[in-house]
């Protein structure tokens, strides 16, 4: 445990009312070359008459309230750590903190500072001296050489404050071609002055090639925890001969920090339930960087990374952990990301936020591609999850939401109108990479009705988020490595409406783009064609079979989903035609019939029956009845028939529509136009 030292009997130290103390836990079992393990250190204050023991990787301060922050640091052996702070900035008056640290934790340490201020800025300095500490700690000022660092504390939740943080992540070091540093990125943000830093995702590349080493699905599990540790290490102090510094440290003393964890961090895209190597990852993090998420942290087991932060009366950031608990990227209909607990702590932490903009650090996005959220060239599922946060979003509603992101190597903001109402739901801005390769920007997920502002790749960057002292405006600025501004948009209050109208039909006409829809064949989905004449008029959608197997499918967008339940007795329409029509066959209900509906694990299938049931070469109209009278198949039930009971559970949290598109043995061609959903 930790005690705190009064050097001035007057100051506060109020109960915590947040979090007990956070054990201290820490990196790897080698120490710093070169430095002996303990030096006898007096300075001209005299300091210290104990013999200290040297910090080998900087300091760092991290997940600040309005009432307490984490300072870090680690030893070069078994020691005391000790963290004097003040508001003033020559330490007078000033209190100290202390924490044992040892080769348990590889001798890193987190010392938890209580009974601060709100909105108040703080100076501090750390030390270590030989032994545990048992006989009380050293009450003494620290010696001249101590490390420094500072940071502000959020303002109270009730403050009306300016708040102004930046973001960014992934460095060094990715696939073949590693990125060494420095990052000049790392030391412009610091000149920013940020009230804190995001430090969001592939804060290490445990697999990729760098002097610490490299981790493999074959690494034994006994030797990751030191690659690991060791990666850490080399982000803040890299070897002579790669690089004089990675100005991580430099940032890192200049503001606090919230760190969050992605893949790269253990693995490339890994899921932790079935990662054997996530454990030793994740205990590395925890180690390496001032956390105080969990109060019941251990090193190796604390497995809780998902928090919210409230900064004054505006903003609260809210972290999320999207590769602790998610299911492996496989061919499922529906998969999770965050896991029941989360997720639902997620809805409804969001929903009982009462800041004017709610934050949500999420390390992928949720409007741009990847192998998280959005997966539309990969395998399908999280889209599932996706969709439920949606729609909780909409019916709560939940006012100023914006996303910020990062994973994908690229910047870029956005907006998105998912149930095509005219009204956006959420905002969100993607930056970085800091260090590693960069690539180009793909297409917004388009089953969420996005309106891209800014895209751009092939470069370094970071972002910064502003909140004006009203809370009326937020801005949003994307600046290269240098510091040059790329992109800047402010965004009102008065531009996020989450609120779902009423409406009494939807419909795809594709006369300007594909609307949205996906196709969806063997597990994977794609974009469709889109073709701007010859539909029935105007545009349409047209796709054919890429990848053999069972039907493929057009995939409806995320605004014919959601709550549907009033459309019960309705009629869902659309135009089809084929290319040819010779070989053509009955698709099996378990392949999807002609028709899918589908929540969560309930599947309902609709199948066309007598002379007109495929479709010709000319464009033909098909009605599909919304209703048990007509003939829907429950495939996941006994009872072979869906009941109305059945069917309005289905419509009224509707996962997935799928309308056939392949009704040909072999190569096929396949065309759709004019899909309306209409209530009776």
């Amino acid at each position: 445990m930790s005690d705190t030292i009064e050097t001035d009997p007057s100051a506060d130290d109020p109960d915590d009312e947040r979090r007990t103390f956070l054990q201290a836990v820490g990196g790897t079992a080698a120490t710093a070359t070169g430095l002996p393990s303990t030096v006898s250190a007096t300075d001209q204050n005299g300091a210290s008459e104990r013999d200290t023991v040297p910090l080998t990787h900087g300091v760092a301060s991290g997940e600040v309230t309005a009432q307490t922050a984490v300072v870090w640091a680690r030893a070069a052996d078994e020691a005391t750590l000790h963290v004097e702070f003040s508001s003033d900035e020559a330490f007078s008056p000033s209190r100290q903190q202390h924490t044992s640290v040892d080769s348990t934790t590889d001798f890193t340490g987190q010392v938890r500072l209580t009974g601060l201020k709100s909105a108040t800025r703080y100076y501090y300095r750390v030390w270590a001296t030989a032994g545990d500490g048992e006989n009380g700690p050293d009450t003494r000022s620290a010696p001249d050489s101590a490390p420094t660092g500072t940071f502000v504390t959020a303002p109270g939740s009730t403050d009306e404050e300016r708040v102004m943080f930046a973001w960014s992540g992934d460095t060094w070091g990715y696939g073949d071609d590693p990125v060494e540093p420095p990052f000049p990125g790392l030391r412009t943000i610091a000149e920013q002055e940020p009230d804190f830093f995001l430090y969001h995702g592939d804060t290490i590349y445990a697999d990729a090639q760098t002097p610490a080493g490299k981790i493999t699905e074959n690494t034994p599990i006994d030797d990751a925890l030191e690659i690991y540790r060791d990666k850490y290490k080399e982000m803040r102090d890299p070897p002579a001969e790669v690089a004089e510094q990675t100005y991580l440290q430099e940032l890192l003393e200049s503001t606090s920090v919230y760190t969050v964890w992605d893949d790269h961090e253990v693995i490339n895209n890994f899921a932790g339930p079935i990662e054997p190597l996530m454990p030793e990852g994740r205990r590395a993090f925890r180690e390496y960087w001032p956390l105080d998420r969990d109060a019941d942290a251990r090193p190796g087991d604390s497995n809780r990374f998902y928090d919210s932060f409230r900064w004054g009366k505006h903003v609260e950031l809210f972290i999320i952990d999207t590769r602790q608990y998610r299911d492996p990227n496989v061919e499922r209909d529906s998969k999770t990301l965050l896991g029941d607990e989360q997720l639902e702590w997620l809805k409804d932490a969001l929903a009982d936020s009462d800041a004017t903009w709610k934050l949500l650090a999420s390390p992928a996005p949720l409007g741009h591609p990847s192998d998280s959220w959005a997966t539309p060239a990969d395998r399908t599922g999280y889209e599932a999850e996706l969709l439920e946060l949606i729609k909780h979003i909409q019916t709560e509603p939940i006012s100023n939401l914006v996303v910020i992101a990062g994973d994908i190597h690229k910047s870029v903001v956005g907006a998105y109108d998912p149930d095509n109402d005219g009204e956006f739901e959420f905002f969100e801005a993607i930056a970085g990479p800091l260090g590693a390769p960069a690539g180009l920007p793909d297409d917004l997920y388009s089953p969420l009705n996005p309106t891209e502002f800014f895209a751009k790749g092939e470069y370094t960057n970071f972002g910064t988020v502003e909140v004006d002292e009203s809370g009326d405006e937020l801005t949003i600025n994307i600046y290269d490595e240098e510091g040059t501004e790329q992109f800047s948009k402010t965004i009102q209050t008065s531009d996020i409406n989450p609120e779902t109208k009423s409406t009494d039909r939807i419909q795809s006409t594709f006369d300007e783009d594909a609307d949205g829809w996906h196709i969806s064949q063997n597990g994977g989905s794609d974009h469709p064609n889109y073709r701007e004449i010859d539909g029935n008029p105007g545009g349409h959608i047209s796709d054919e079979e890429s990848q053999g197997g069972i039907a493929w499918y057009y995939q409806a967008p995320f605004k014919f989903l959601g709550d549907r339940e009033a459309f019960y007795g309705g009629t869902l329409s659309f135009d089809l035609r084929q290319a040819q029509t010779d070989q053509q066959f009955d698709a099996e209900p378990t392949e999807g019939g002609d028709i899918l509906l589908a929540s969560g694990e309930k599947k309902l299938v609709y199948e066309f029956r007598g002379s007109d049931a495929t479709p010709d070469k000319e464009w033909s109209t098909f009605e599909v009845p919304l209703t048990a009278d007509a003939i829907w198949v429950d495939v996941t039930s006994e009872e072979p028939l869906a009941t109305e009971e059945t069917f309005r559970t289905v419509l009224s949290d509707l996962e997935v529509l799928r309308i056939r598109g392949e009704y040909r043995s072999g190569d096929d061609m396949s065309y759709l136009d004019n899909v309306v959903l209409t209530k009776d």
